[in-house]
Parts: structure tokens; C-alpha cells; sequence
């Protein structure tokens, strides 16, 4: 606080004054006279001082009062589908998203989903799915349908048609949604699988990457998968994935990759879930106990997971990105992690990560930093060098659900790699001077030119053909391939 003689203000220059607060209203000088002698205690908004009692007719007296003005937010924003009216939908009241919804829609903002595929013939979903760009890893064909359920279900939480007088609504709600399957009709698929769908993701447009799997327990991020991470999180995408349905102090992949949230599951009642993990991998937590979604068939019902909460994270995303379209991930990262209700202990913990999602508050506040403030020296999850495979961290439970069962953890294939190779490599070169042929299959090479190859080797020789594949130059990464598997 300091206090000044307050200067005398002209009506021209009072009108002068006036018309730059139209044209800034961000900042409102207020004009004014206070008692003799008062003060205004000095807080972050204000600056004040004392001021004279005025006697001139043809003055005013402008005490140094300056406050940054913000217009109140809008009004909620409240859809008419059925299942969010009746109050099946708990999860989105809790994240605020009707407050969320006044500022942002998700528009524009393209979602990639990594999981069985989606039914994109739903009619919750049917408009809100890129069926010209989808892929199938598993059948390497252009035809992501869903024939297991997993990934519609988590299609429908992230961004199913909203306002629509069908069925639920979806975080995202504008947001688009590109299906990549990773996961066949058993739940089951290949890390190699999941390798390739990141990149394709990163190339063909999308903003935001949902991962509802999870690796065998403690299997750190091997160097193939976070050399894709790196490749997207470069490309301006941000990565989530699910925490994991251990109920234990245990880290999977791909959510213990660097620059990936992990996501922890959280009930209605802000506790968190009997099954989800908490580890060090865990960035922040999201609804994930009695989540109601889409189904196959037209369908809809209740599912339980780390693979639920993963997007609520990922449509919120989508919002941000939509309010604040040139936000690097890490920006968007912290809008969402430096804005969530805390829950547990104070900052950061191994529960919720730094806390429940707030769409609103996201929203409304953005980032806080370049760089997630509420982690602090951290880097979102943990890092590592290991090789498994990945299975899908949902589990449905009721309302009509599909049981889908339980698979086993990663497990290696024999006599398969997978290699990433530069662009511009010349494979068949590098493979038959390693001494390797060329029985392994080609995957996919992205439009950057970044290739994925899985190759055949002699069982037994898996470990040494990798050491020499990792020390050619022209290649990114080389792990052994595993079969990952929906629990």
C-alpha cells in the first residue's frame, strides 16, 4: 500500500479514460472519490490511495485505484440426452463438465482411441467417428469396427454425440474420434501393434491420444513404445493412459512412458478405487467406479476401470485444446493437472496423482505454467527401459454389459522383434546384414517415414539379434514383440 495526492482528470481526459476501457475491458480504471484520509489495503488486484474531498465542477478527482476486471463465467451449459438427464452420468457433474461446457465444446479437436475398435454404426457414435481415416492393426485393414466392446464403451465417455436426445453424453462433446485397433475380438493384440497405431495417431491429425491399457505389473516403458510417445509428444499431442486395476502400489506401461498421464480411477464419492493402482505413474485420477457408456449393438451400460477414467482425461483434453488451440502438451497438461480438485495429501501423491479432474476449473484458469507446476521436478510418469505387453485396464460390470473375462499378462512371441527404423533406412540392406531374412512381416511406415518391421529370428536368439539390431544406427528401437491381452 502507498498513498499519493490524487491528480486532477479533465472531462476530456475522463472521456479519453472511458473509451480505452472499452476497448480494454480486461483492465477498468475505476473513477471515483474516497473519504479524506482513507486507504484501500493493498492486495493483488489493487493499488489505492488516499484522496481529497472534491470542490472543482469541471474535475474529476481519479483516486490510483486500479483493478483487473474479468467478466463472470457463462451460465452451465446442460445437454438433453436421456442418460445425462436422469442422472446416470454421474462422472461428468462431478468433473464440472456443464460449467466446462460454456467455454469450450472440443470442436475441431480429433481424439485418437488405441483399444478393440469402435461400433462406429452406434447411433450415439456413429457421427462423431473418422471412419475415412480408421485402421485395424490387428486385421491390417481400413475397418476399426469393435468386436469386443471395450472400445466403444470408451469411445462413448470420450466424446459421444452430445445434445443429440439419444442416449449419454460424451465429455468431448464436439470432439471427433478416431478408432485404431489394437485389441482383437478376445481382447487380445501385439505391442508391435500398439507401436504403430502412435505413430499413425501423431500423422493423421490427432490432438489427443486415449490408451485404456495397461502393461503386466512393474514391466518399465521399453524403447520402442516411448520412442513413439516421443515421436507424438512431439508432434503436439498429448498422451494418456490408464494407471491399472491392480489395486496395488504397481506401475504399467504405457502410462509409466515419459510424457504420458497416467490415469487413476476415482469413485462418486472422491475416494479412490478399491482396483486402481497408485504408483508413481499416476498424474492425475478421473471418474472410474459405475461409469455409464455406449455398448455394441446400440447398446448402453456400466463399466468399472482405470480404462473409464483414461477418458474423462482424454475428452477434457480435447476441450482445452479447443479453448486454447496453440497449447503445447505440456500447456495442456498443465491446465488440466494444476487445476484438479487435490484429494489425498497435499500436492502430488500416489493415489491421485495431482488430484481429481476439474473441466471448469481447466478451463477457466488454463495453464498455470509452461510445464505442469503440480508435479513439480517430475516428468509426467516414470521412465524405464523394459519390454511387455500391454492389456486393456477396464472391466464391465452390469446394465446389460458384455462380459468379456480375463486374459493372461504379456507374454513374449517367440522368434519375434519389432524394430523401429529411420527415415530413409534401407531395411532389407540393414536386416540381411545382421544375417536375418526376411520372413517377419512389414507394419506400417508412417508418413514421416519412420518404419516399424516385425521380424522373424531363430527362438532362443532373440536377445542377441536385438543387441545387434540396437547398436545400427539407423535404428530407433528394437524390443522383442509380446502379446498384450483385455482384462
Amino acid at each position: 500500500m502507498f498513498r499519493t495526492e490524487p491528480p486532477k482528470v479533465s472531462a476530456i481526459q475522463t472521456a479519453a479514460i472511458l473509451l480505452l476501457a472499452m476497448l480494454a475491458p480486461g483492465l477498468v480504471l475505476l473513477l471515483g472519490q474516497a473519504p479524506a484520509g482513507s486507504a484501500v489495503a493493498w492486495s493483488e488486484h489493487w493499488i489505492s490511495a488516499g484522496a481529497e474531498p472534491v470542490t472543482e465542477t469541471t474535475y474529476l478527482y481519479l483516486p490510483l485505484v486500479m483493478r483487473a476486471y474479468r467478466p463472470p463465467p457463462p451460465p452451465p451449459v446442460y445437454p438433453n440426452d436421456p442418460y445425462y438427464t436422469y442422472g446416470y452420468q454421474w462422472g461428468l457433474t462431478k468433473v464440472r463438465a456443464p460449467e466446462a461446457w460454456a467455454l469450450s465444446q472440443g470442436q475441431g479437436v480429433l481424439i485418437a482411441v488405441l483399444d478393440t475398435g469402435t461400433d462406429y454404426t452406434h447411433p450415439d457414435l456413429s457421427g462423431k467417428v473418422r471412419t475415412d481415416i480408421d485402421w485395424d492393426f490387428v486385421n491390417n485393414d481400413s475397418d476399426a469396427q469393435d468386436n469386443n466392446g471395450h472400445g466403444t464403451h470408451v469411445s462413448g465417455i470420450v466424446a459421444a454425440a452430445t445434445n443429440n436426445s439419444i442416449g449419454v453424453a460424451g465429455l468431448g462433446w464436439d470432439a471427433s474420434i478416431l478408432p485404431l485397433k489394437v485389441l482383437d475380438s478376445e481382447g487380445n493384440g501385439k505391442t508391435s501393434q500398439l507401436i504403430s497405431a502412435i505413430y499413425y495417431a501423431a500423422d493423421h491429425g490427432a490432438r489427443v491420444i486415449n490408451m485404456s491399457l495397461g502393461g503386466r505389473p512393474d514391466d518399465p516403458c521399453f524403447s520402442g513404445l516411448q520412442a513413439a510417445v516421443d515421436y507424438a509428444y512431439r508432434r503436439g499431442v498429448l498422451l494418456v493412459a490408464a494407471a491399472g486395476n491392480n489395486g496395488a502400489n504397481r506401475t504399467v506401461f504405457p502410462a509409466n512412458c515419459a510424457h504420458v498421464l497416467g490415469v487413476a480411477a476415482t469413485t462418486s464419492s472422491d475416494s479412490r478405487a478399491w482396483f486402481s493402482n497408485y504408483a508413481d505413474h499416476v498424474s492425475v485420477a478421473a471418474p472410474g467406479d459405475d461409469i455409464y457408456s455406449t455398448l455394441r449393438y446400440g447398446g448402453y451400460g456400466y463399466m468399472d476401470g482405470t480404462s473409464m477414467a483414461t477418458p474423462f482425461v482424454a475428452g477434457l483434453a480435447a476441450l482445452v485444446y479447443a479453448r486454447f488451440p496453440t497449447y503445447t502438451p505440456d500447456q495442456a497438461a498443465s491446465a488440466i493437472l494444476d487445476n484438479a480438485q487435490d484429494l489425498g495429501s497435499t500436492g502430488w501423491d500416489a493415489d491421485y496423482g495431482c488430484g481429481r479432474i476439474d473441466a471448469f476449473q481447466a478451463l477457466w484458469e488454463g495453464a498455470r505454467g509452461d510445464y505442469p507446476v503440480c508435479l513439480g521436478a517430475r516428468v509426467w510418469s516414470a521412465t524405464g527401459a523394459g519390454e511387455r505387453g500391454s492389456r486393456g485396464a477396464g472391466e464391465q460390470r452390469s446394465g446389460g454389459a458384455e462380459g468379456q473375462g480375463s486374459a493372461g499378462a504379456g507374454e513374449a512371441i517367440p522368434g519375434e522383434v519389432v524394430v523401429t527404423l529411420r527415415a530413409g533406412a534401407q531395411a532389407e540392406a540393414l536386416f540381411r546384414a545382421q544375417g536375418l531374412d526376411l520372413a517377419g512381416s512389414f507394419l506400417y511406415q508412417a508418413q514421416s517415414g519412420v518404419q516399424i518391421w516385425r521380424l522373424q529370428v531363430p527362438v532362443g536368439q532373440e536377445e542377441a539379434v536385438l543387441a545387434r539390431l540396437r547398436a545400427a544406427p539407423a535404428v530407433i528401437a528394437a524390443d522383442r514383440n509380446y502379446r498384450i491381452s483385455a482384462q
